[in-house]
């Protein structure tokens, strides 16, 4: 019989597991995770940014915390005196670009993050393109920086977490959850394709894409569903470099995304209308004909790039306002847990998410940043919480 049985050991399921333990020694902590090698986990493909820049204060809370543990890595994560993985943090900021007609959005958002706390400055376009000249900002409305905003290394991130958790004692089983067990108004243990089952006094369901599956399992049905992502990496002619090497990481109200890595650049362009599915296979000309011209109208210079390689992953896409679905079904289902829907939020988002799920399951109420918004009842309202014009 264990305290808490945790489905997924990415880094929302470890992030859980490490706050658990830290704030119970005595708990039994569980985690499911099929795949130790996490090849196909969204951790291990996501980009690795980390910002402030949301229009929901909970979002923005939820990456202020996160920004707390990168600077206070060490701490965290070490073990016994010795030094976790190195996040290659690159503190290089956050820079989110708007042509005239959604730059207002962008500036009333840009009110909300100062009276939250995010340091962040608005920079017209002349600006933008006197910062930052690979930058084309003449058919702009202007941009929003968070300088203290960056991107770190996804799988060091999940590596030092998962290894913290372990430490402090949660056990890790290399077992994959097919159903849980019901009874009245409780979930009862988990079913394991090994045929096993383990018996728990609560259950986390943060198993990414395949969390709708087993949330409906529990009676709990999510509007979360598999979305294909693509991340290419393009090396850049030597006389081109250095006026992209000191960029931020990019964003555009489309989708966008930009940001250095290596010789070269990081480049994704979401298609948020293509149907949802597990299969990952990459369109061969998607690059060619859809990224290149978006990122060469953006950045002039790009004309001559050369796509090194493309990276194909998945995001557990909540189609009803883009943001997760945190917590229980007080009343109704108290003991089974949703962490799910993040929509390429995770990486940012799951140390607070997991401090929360926590405080859920020990006390039954949020201590810290109050989730109650990314509630299971807005999905039984069909009320969505979104964000304003962010992705």
């Amino acid at each position: 019989m264990s305290d808490v049985v945790i489905i997924g050991g990415g880094i929302v399921g470890c992030a859980t597991a490490l706050h658990l333990k830290q704030a119970d020694a005595a708990l039994e902590v569980v985690v499911l995770e099929p795949d130790p090698t996490y090849a196909e986990a969204a951790t291990s493909r996501a980009s690795g940014g980390v910002r402030q820049l949301f229009s929901r204060p909970e979002n923005i809370a939820l990456s202020q915390y996160t920004l707390d543990v990168i600077h206070a890595w060490p701490e965290t994560a070490g073990i016994d005196g010795q030094p976790p993985p190195d996040l290659h943090w690159q503190r290089r900021g956050y820079l989110f670009i708007a042509t005239p007609e959604h730059a207002e959005i962008l500036a009333a958002n840009l009110l909300v993050q100062r009276e939250h706390g995010v340091r962040a400055d608005w920079l017209d376009p002349p600006t933008i393109e006197e910062r930052y000249r690979a930058i084309h900002a003449a058919d702009l409305g202007g941009g929003v920086l968070s300088p203290n905003d960056g991107w770190l290394d996804p799988h060091a991130f999940l590596q030092g977490l998962r290894a913290k958790a372990r430490h402090l004692g949660s056990r890790f089983l290399d077992e994959r959850a097919v159903g849980v067990e019901m009874a009245v108004n409780a979930v009862r243990g988990v079913d394991l394709a090994s045929g096993h089952r383990l018996r728990a006094d609560a259950v986390v369901n943060a198993a990414g894409c395949w969390a709708p599956a087993l949330a409906a399992a529990a009676g709990m049905p999510v509007p979360v569903e598999p979305m294909l992502r693509l991340e290419h990496t393009v090396d850049l002619p030597p006389d081109v470099l250095p006026g992209f090497a000191a960029l931020p990481f990019v964003k555009d109200g489309d989708g966008l995304a930009i940001h250095p890595e290596g010789s070269g650049l990081s480049v994704g362009l979401v298609d948020f209308d293509a149907p949802g599915g597990f299969d990952t296979a990459a369109d061969p000309g998607y690059f060619e004909r859809v990224v290149w011209p978006a990122l060469v109208h953006r950045c002039p210079g790009l004309d001559r790039l050369r796509l090194h390689a493309t990276s194909s992953g998945l995001y557990d896409q909540n189609r009803l306002d883009g943001n997760a679905v945190i917590g229980n079904w007080p009343g109704r289902l108290d003991n089974y847990y949703l962490a799910c829907g993040f929509s390429g939020h995770g990486l940012m988002h799951a140390l607070g998410v997991g401090r929360a799920l926590a405080e859920l399951i020990l006390h039954g109420s949020y201590r810290t940043i109050d989730l109650e918004r990314f509630g299971y009842a807005r999905i039984l309202r069909r009320e969505p919480y979104a964000e304003h014009g962010i992705r």
